[in-house]
């Protein structure tokens, strides 16, 4: 009798006891210092049109390149730094070369964006060596 009551309490007390949830990948969303004479960048993306964060979308590092009177910008799909947004949006790029860059958002062959100004022209970011700069929550216009 003394053993049932023993396993009674036992089980009593593991069904009672709470249990912490397992951490999830966007739980553990960190930013990495800085390798030297580099730059991270990170952020949040989310679509204008549903208001919901874009997860698993390309988040492009496009190079601008400049003459005496115009600028450009180059998303090279194999060579722009680039990260894919977690399940929150979330985005992270270690590395990234101090240059100035427009950031594309989506398929680099297809449906994409780039973050842009108030006058809807696209956004250059200029990124020095050593920042860890927060680009916050971008919005944009595409039907992920």
């Amino acid at each position: 009798m003394r053993v049932v009551i023993l396993l009674f309490t036992l089980i009593s007390l593991v069904a009672c006891t709470s249990v912490q949830p397992t951490p999830t990948p966007a739980d553990q969303f960190t930013v990495p210092t800085p390798a030297n004479g580099q730059a991270v960048v990170f952020g949040r993306i989310i679509s204008d049109i549903t208001g919901k964060p874009i997860h698993r979308v390309r988040v492009a590092f496009a190079e601008v390149i400049r003459n005496e009177e115009s600028a450009i910008f180059v998303d090279d799909a194999a060579l722009s730094p680039f990260a894919e947004t977690d399940t929150e949006g979330r985005f992270v790029v270690p590395n990234l070369p101090p240059k100035e860059y427009v950031i594309v958002i989506g398929d680099p062959f297809g449906l994409n964006d780039v973050v842009r100004n108030t006058d809807g022209l696209p956004k250059i970011w200029n990124i020095e060596a050593g920042q860890q700069l927060d680009i916050g929550e971008v919005r944009v216009n595409i039907g992920y």
